[in-house]
């Protein structure tokens, strides 16, 4: 068995603060106290290393056991996955276990017992709070008799020493060798940043051959935040387990074989590279930074920390670590790092402006098929119809076309809203420029805003880059919002400011971006019932509303379809290359009399459909529509037009569905008018017109 190691050597740091005190109770070094000041920063670690601070040279314990530390004002204890495991013993009786069963730290009260190693003949170690009487004092040493200075830096280069540091050395031929080969390699990497990421990779393990992690950090997150891109490791962590003899696990080969995309950068390391400027070798990484979360559960030792540097500026930092000894770095390892480091950052900002064009180039590609989708909707014919409620419309659009004017078109589902909205687009001063469709109802609320308005990189957990929003890539054109009453009362608000200021921000943006966009909106809803109602900002309702464009359903226009019909014959024919001979009479007439409660989007799915139901060079036959448009069958029959003009015939067979409703109804206009499927002022009209 080990002798127990000397006492550490204890220094006075906090005069009166309460001191910390760990008592050992049984194992080989029973009857030995410890004090600890239990200061912000400060920690003790426990095990057989002698590198510990507690030393408990016990054959059950691991050689690195365990961490006292402070977290804000709670005491913890955490196990480093030690071999056989830690409880804590509370002061009431209650065992907890600290191992991956349970949780690896504990909070630590008065007259808690840490139980260390094996269950059966655990190491205890009692914990007490001490009291305000106390000397505080810290444990300097590590296991031997010398004083250590807690919180040191060993080793410091600032960037202004980084050309005295680059001549010095560059005077050692073989280091100087190894520099040249590794730039020359960096070089044939091209200009793909993984590639160059696992070059300097392998080159820092080569160069500095303790070494068994590294970690890159770069200027990569919203607003030039510093963000963990790359990450490595020797071979795989599970066999970086710390050896007793202190020496690394394994001979260096200079690969990075085991890639750890979990693994991160300290961002306590990485502040103090920026804050001092400077390359930073940390000997004792559990000692200096024993309160650091990503240290401790890392478990590292040892680290370097160097600037990527161009000249005074920093483009990121490099962590290299070594996960099984303190003390592993020197000097020499810093300087080379230094000079890698001011070689290595060409080669990354130029792969990563190379990423940037990439992207770029990407983006310009998916908007010019955007725009070639829009030049296909510009040769897109107008709205069919002749109907007096079509002309009408089409009377409006001209009228509006022109001009600056935001376009509200309210409508039913299925009435040709995006027709109508990229007519009025294809026949402005804006047709050079692209027409824009989102329905605001087919995106969760969450995604609309982004994709409205657009993201930085980094705003969310899925922004990996930024993104232009619908508002940017329609700038100098139209957008054309459809079901826009679906919004949440706060994309309202950030909508109106786009109409009131011609402006937007995108999500994670600190500065607003100007846009010039039309704004086209379109709703199957009542918008003045829905700001009645207290679900849409009435201030946004007269911002959108300033020319308001009504479409008519199907059933409103029973004149066009006929011309509809045959419109979606002569498409559905050409793309199923198939010689129909068109509709009987009696088809055109059952369609005509049908209500269309989907209207026109109805009406072309029913004739595709038939399309392919009948036969080549047949005729569509009025058994082949379906079955609820069959409904009517016989009607004619019964009324026995007289022959003449389509459009008599039909406003025969309509006075005789009218007149059959109102009687079904015992002449109540309001019920009769649901049940036709139109609004009781339109029932009054037709009545009107056949003199009822």
């Amino acid at each position: 068995m080990t002798p127990p190691a000397a006492p550490p050597t204890e220094k006075s740091t906090e005069g009166s603060r309460p001191a910390k005190t760990l008592e050992v109770l049984s194992g080989a070094r029973r009857g030995f106290k410890l004090s600890w000041s239990g200061s912000p920063g400060s920690g003790i670690t426990v095990g057989r290393a002698p590198q510990n601070q507690l030393v408990l040279p016990d054959d059950h314990l691991s050689s690195e056991h365990g961490q006292i530390f402070r977290e804000g004002e709670r005491i913890l204890y955490r196990d480093f996955r030690s071999t056989n495991g830690s409880r804590v013993l509370k002061k009431g009786g209650t065992l907890c276990p600290v191992d991956a069963g349970a949780a690896f730290e504990v909070e630590l009260h008065d007259g808690d017992q840490l139980l260390l190693g094996d269950p059966q003949g655990p190491v205890a170690v009692l914990y007490h709070a001490g009291t305000a009487a106390t000397t505080a004092t810290v444990a300097a040493g590590a296991g031997d008799s010398g004083e250590t200075e807690v919180g040191r830096i060993l080793a410091r280069r600032t960037l202004n020493e980084a050309e005295a540091v680059a001549g010095k050395v560059e005077r050692d031929p073989q280091v100087a060798a190894l520099l040249l080969a590794t730039t020359k390699k960096l070089g044939r990497r091209g200009l793909d940043l993984q590639a160059v990421f696992d070059g300097l990779a392998e080159a820092v393990f080569e160069l500095v051959p303790l070494s068994t992690h590294i970690a890159i950090e770069l200027d990569d997150g919203p607003d030039g935040r510093m963000a963990t891109v790359y990450a490595a490791a020797r071979r795989p962590e599970k066999a970086l387990e710390p050896r007793t003899d202190g020496k690394p696990d394994g001979k260096a080969d200079g690969k990075a074989e085991g890639k750890a995309p979990t693994l991160r950068a300290s961002r306590a390391v990485v502040r103090r590279v920026l804050q001092e400027r400077a390359a930073v070798l940390i000997a004792n990484a559990a000692q200096d930074l024993a309160g650091v979360a990503s240290i401790m559960g890392a478990r590292i030792q040892s680290i370097l920390g160097v600037p990527l540097w161009e000249g005074e500026d920093i483009r990121g930092v490099i962590q290299v670590d070594n996960r099984a000894s303190s003390a592993m770095f020197k000097e020499r390892d810093l300087e080379v790092l230094l000079v890698l480091a001011g070689l290595a950052t060409l080669a990354i900002e130029n792969a990563r402006l190379h990423q940037r064009l990439r992207l770029a180039e990407e983006q310009a590609r998916g908007e010019a098929r955007f725009l070639k989708n829009s030049e296909e909707k510009r040769r897109a014919p107008a709205p069919i119809g002749q109907s007096p409620a079509m002309r009408e419309v089409l009377r409006q659009v001209e009228k509006v076309q022109g001009t600056r004017a935001t376009v509200c078109i309210e409508g039913e589902t299925g009435t040709g809203k995006e027709l109508v909205a990229s007519l009025i687009h294809y026949q402005s001063p804006r047709r050079d420029k692209l027409f824009v469709a989102q329905n605001c109802a087919a995106v969760p609320e969450n995604l609309l805003e982004s994709e409205l308005f657009g993201h930085k990189k980094g705003a969310f957990t899925s922004a990996d880059s930024d993104k232009k929003g619908l508002f940017e890539v329609a700038d100098g054109g139209s957008l054309f919002l459809d079901e826009i009453a679906e919004t949440s009362l706060g994309l309202q608000a950030k909508l109106l400011r786009v109409l009131q200021e011609s402006e937007i921000r995108p999500v994670g943006a600190t500065q607003p971006r100007k846009v010039d966009v039309r704004i086209i909106c379109a709703t199957n809803r009542s918008l003045e019932k829905e700001v009645a109602e207290g679900r849409f900002r009435q201030d946004l309702y007269y911002r959108l509303k300033v020319f308001p464009l009504r479409l008519p359903p199907l059933r409103e226009r029973r004149d066009d379809v006929p011309l509809l019909a045959e419109h979606f014959l002569k498409k559905y024919t050409g793309e199923l290359k198939k010689a129909i001979s068109g509709f009987t009479p009696d088809t055109l007439s059952q369609l005509a009399s049908y209500n269309w409660p989907g209207n026109v989007r109805e009406l072309e799915n029913e004739v595709q459909r038939l399309c392919i139901q009948v036969e080549p060079d047949h005729f569509i036959t009025p058994d082949l529509l379906a079955p609820h448009m069959r409904q009517a069958e016989g009607v004619v029959d019964r009324i026995a037009p007289k022959k003449g003009p389509l459009k008599d015939m039909l406003e025969e067979v309509e006075r005789f569905l009218i007149l059959q409703c109102l009687k079904e109804h015992d002449g109540n206009k309001t019920r009769a008018a649901e049940a036709l499927g139109i609004t009781r002022e339109g029932l009054h009209k037709k009545l009107s017109r056949f003199g009822l």
